[in-house]
């Protein structure tokens, strides 16, 4: 194993130097991937075929590279809001077609295998944004009814194929933690089920070793970060149904990483789980691995928030309690696709031992005391901006009154919390209401928070 884990440092490390850069966000849409697509068709490396079209008409394209015996196939965006792998695929399609000092592992996944990807599954779910089609179905439970020209389109090319390995990739709640830890589940894998008794087939036993070698490899990046997905069997999503027809089904899920937004550094750890998992493929080496490694992997588990602060004292009706506030944070599209906001939630209040935020502060001592709304109306922001946010909150105010019809689209550094005259309402600590506070210490506002995010006064 250590030559193993020598070469994927290799990879790792020279990550930079294959790193598409059109991308730098993760909001991409298909007309930026088409440049690309362009590309890849002046290669001599790669033959590219336009295998269908979405609902509304953008064009779905399969890349062939190789001419070995072993077929894999990789999908990603089937999901439309889950790009991490689309970039990654794009960066790997970068390191094939180079000349350097891995000609020999070039030379050997050419000779060994024939790769087909199909980036982007789901178009027309990218252009939105949205984990759904433009028909709002769901492509992963369209596997049995194939109701979509989208799911049609991934079945009719797995037929083709027929692959020995098929790559079904993700995006995943960053909430998920690595089992009971507090670590995020920055990858987690599954070797899908094939029925409810989660039999073990032999294309199924095959998705275990991969795996079990890819957790052993990762981990030498991610320590503790690497979970695998619940093993329910699901009879409409597409992995399930591939693995159960003999291929070897390798489900990755792209989590979270703090202070990772945009998913650049997930998206170098799947680049690199993909590298290293075609040449564990290539040299046959899954064959002799055992499916313990597997086995043992921990589950996701949902024990993360955005945001935990802890120890805080809060009054009601006159009696001190001490309690624990959980936060999260839903991304919500703006108009353009390209953009969003938040809207945070109360999660959970009480004792939250067992959870971990990515942001998480001990705040003893210090008394909560919900956010009051600004008296006075405003007609735009820009009007509102002209307040110092510093004396209001001194004044335990955290939202303001604003008339334009303008919604709440408070990002991260946005000192207020914007709500309409009609939606004006006492302050109130509860479950499911947003999170906007004042944290006061000895009667002084030592900390703001403001539609989930923490400031300082």
């Amino acid at each position: 194993m250590t030559s193993e884990i020598d070469f994927v440092n290799r990879i790792f490390y020279s990550y930079e130097h294959y790193k598409e850069p059109s991308f730098s966000i993760r909001r991409f849409k298909h007309a930026n991937i088409l440049p690309l697509i362009e590309r890849l068709k002046r290669s001599e490396v790669f033959s590219i075929s336009k295998a269908g079209e979405s609902v509304q008409g953008r064009s779905i394209n399969l890349i062939k590279f190789g001419n070995g015996k072993a077929k894999v196939f990789l999908w990603s965006q089937m999901h439309g809001d889950e790009s991490t792998a689309t970039m990654a695929i794009f960066d790997m399609l970068n390191f094939i077609s180079a000349y350097d000092g891995f000609n020999d592992f070039r030379k050997l996944l050419a000779e060994s295998l024939t790769i087909y990807l199909m980036p982007m599954v789901n178009p027309d779910g990218a252009e939105a944004f949205e984990r759904r089609n433009s028909l709002q179905i769901d492509l992963n439970r369209d596997a049995a009814a194939m109701q979509s020209p989208e799911s049609k389109l991934l079945k009719e090319t797995f037929d083709k194929i027929k692959a020995d390995f098929g790559f079904n990739l993700h995006y995943q709640n960053i909430l998920y933690s690595a089992g009971h830890t507090f670590n995020p589940a920055t990858l987690s894998f599954l070797a899908p089920p094939v029925d409810n008794e989660r039999t073990i087939t032999n294309s199924r036993s095959n998705s275990m070793k991969l795996i079990g070698y890819l957790f052993e490899v990762l981990s030498n990046f991610i320590p503790g970060h690497i979970a695998k997905y619940k093993d329910d069997f699901e009879p409409r999503a597409f992995g399930d149904n591939f693995q159960r027809e003999g291929t070897s089904i390798i489900l990755i899920e792209s989590g979270g990483w703090k202070d990772d937004p945009e998913k650049q550094f997930i998206r170098k750890l799947n680049y690199t789980a993909l590298l290293a998992a075609l040449k564990c493929i290539a040299e046959r080496k899954y064959i002799n691995l055992k499916t313990d490694v597997y086995e043992n992997m921990p589950f996701n588990e949902e024990d993360l928030m955005d945001l935990i602060i802890r120890n805080v004292t809060y009054r009601n009706n006159g009696v001190e309690y001490k309690i624990d506030v959980g936060i999260t944070r839903i991304e919500t599209n703006s108009d353009n696709a390209k953009e969003f906001y938040y809207q945070s939630v109360i999660e959970d209040i009480g004792d939250l031992s067992t959870f971990f935020g990515y942001e998480d502060y001990d705040f003893e001592g210090m008394e909560l005391l919900p956010g009051k709304t600004f008296p006075k109306k405003f007609n735009s922001l820009t009007d509102a901006l002209k307040l110092n946010p510093h004396e209001l909150y001194g004044q335990g105010f955290t939202n303001i009154i604003i008339d334009s019809g303008e919604e709440n689209k408070s990002q991260k550094n946005f000192p207020f919390y914007i709500i309409k005259h009609e939606q004006s309402k006492s302050p109130a600590l509860k479950i499911g209401e947003v999170a906007n506070f004042i944290l006061k210490l000895n009667d002084k506002t030592r900390h703001v928070i403001v539609n989930g995010f923490l400031k300082e006064p």
